[in-house]
């Protein structure tokens, strides 16, 4: 997620939440949760994070999505805190001790990236060939015949050009006869 923000600028809940485009309450339950983490307090002690919130945020959002329980997810958070600083940098000297996760809890969360991994492996390979049969069949001819590069293809160029809604050929222009 880049935001284009400075790793220096530190955000209230309520900033980081509108710049997330999340609602207060749940990044509330994030911090409650330890999933998020002040990078600065104020002498009031008012808590302020990071630019790297927002990385934080955007993982916790695709864990959940992958199906990884928030109880997953804060290990994963635990993980990412021992090894990370609150700015996002890279912890060099980290060592072993410092992630509190047991070796079973660092194991089952190997294996449960794996078995996830593995199911996202194989749901692209379904999307292309369905993505490479809609090419040949339905495609506009310049981007069938590999002239003109299409959506996940490797370019823009001609992305929704003859579909419904799509720029350029209307529907079944170009589609070289094909059915």
């Amino acid at each position: 997620m880049d935001h284009g923000l400075n790793a220096s600028l530190l955000y209230t809940l309520g900033d980081l939440a509108k710049e997330a485009r999340i609602s207060r309450r749940i990044l509330q339950h994030y911090a409650n949760l330890g999933l998020l983490e002040p990078g600065a307090l104020t002498y009031g002690g008012r808590k302020l994070y990071t630019s790297f919130a927002f990385d934080l945020i955007r993982d916790i959002r695709d864990l959940n999505q992958l199906g990884f329980s928030l109880e997953e997810i804060h290990k994963i958070m635990t993980l990412k805190k021992a090894i990370f600083h609150p700015d996002g940098s890279y912890k060099t000297g980290w060592q072993r001790q410092d992630i509190s996760l047991t070796d079973e809890e660092l194991m089952s969360m190997w294996s449960k990236t794996g078995e996830v991994l593995a199911t996202i492996q194989r749901q692209e390979r379904a999307l292309k060939r369905f993505y490479n049969f809609l090419t040949k069949h339905f495609a506009p001819k310049e981007v069938a015949d590999g002239v003109q590069s299409g959506p996940g293809n490797g370019g823009t160029a001609g992305a929704g050009e003859g579909l419904p809604g799509g720029s350029g050929h209307t529907q079944g222009e170009g589609s070289g006869g094909k059915p």
